[in-house]
């Protein structure tokens, strides 16, 4: 027999599940805010003002 946190329709979560998912909201917080502070490393280039003209 099923344990009581696991029997089907109990509508309850075990402390196993509820720290996953935990877990999972942090990792997705963290990722969130760690999306808007990195900056991809690269060279800006100012377009040029005048129509037609390239940067080579």
């Amino acid at each position: 027999m099923l344990p009581p946190a696991a029997r089907f329709g109990s509508g309850r979560l075990s402390r196993r599940h509820t720290l996953m998912l935990m877990l999972a909201l942090e990792i997705l917080v963290v990722g969130a805010y760690n999306a808007e502070r990195y900056r991809r490393p690269g060279i800006s280039v100012d377009v040029p003002a005048t129509r037609g003209h390239v940067i080579v």
